[in-house]
């Protein structure tokens, strides 16, 4: 199948009309996203439709589905019999955050990752500033259960500066085995500004 595939979940704007001003106040001064999921009654759910891709390279492919709850953005991962095995929040900055690219990579012989293109929003107030990131879900080949989510850089950042001037930096990504020792690192580079993030175990990652 495609190494990457494109999800854009479509939500309208005005979803919040309905939710007073007590319920936004806790948004903001994250007391929602530091409470587990599980704990939190969402008022508004909106749920992208399963998109499926063959995590572990098996015969039977996964679901993948994006959700909306409460203007929080979340990824949920589903066995092939349909049950949940993972969700993660990706925590926005404004307006109009949205997970828009998801590619599968082979790490090493054992590894699997998803990159994870999430925008991140928008400000829109006394200037405009948006800005999106990278996040790496790692997981043995073999046992999807076992996934992590590191938070990666960004690779996009665009803004207006002072005397209306405007700055717009896109990043390319790419994954690429740079010492030859058999795993593959995920690097963002920009003109002569390169970055390269390293797979150590477990799901995490170090930057050189």
């Amino acid at each position: 199948m495609k190494r990457y595939f494109i999800l854009i979940l479509f939500v309208a704007s005005n979803f919040a009309l309905g939710q007073d001003e007590q319920f936004y106040r806790r948004i903001f001064t994250n007391e929602l996203i530091n409470k587990p999921s599980a704990l939190i009654e969402y008022k508004l759910v909106v749920k992208s439709p399963v998109y499926q891709i063959n995590l572990d390279r098996d015969k039977f492919p996964e679901g993948i589905r994006i959700e909306k709850r409460d203007g929080l953005d979340f990824i949920v991962v589903l066995s092939r019999f349909g049950e949940k095995v993972f969700e993660s929040k990706l925590l926005g900055i404004g307006n109009k955050s949205r997970i828009f690219k998801i590619q599968l990579k082979t790490i090493s012989k054992d590894t699997n990752a998803l990159i994870i293109h999430f925008y991140e929003g928008k400000i829109d107030s006394t200037k405009f500033e948006s800005t999106a990131r990278l996040y790496f879900l790692t997981f043995p080949k073999n046992d999807y259960k076992k996934m992590v989510l590191f938070k990666g850089p960004h690779f996009f950042h665009e803004k207006e500066k002072v005397g209306e001037q405007y700055w717009n930096r896109r990043f390319s990504v790419n994954t690429i085995d740079y010492n030859h020792d058999g795993v593959k690192e995920i690097s963002i580079s920009y003109k002569k500004i390169n970055r390269v993030y390293f797979y150590l175990s477990k799901g995490l990652w170090t930057k050189i």
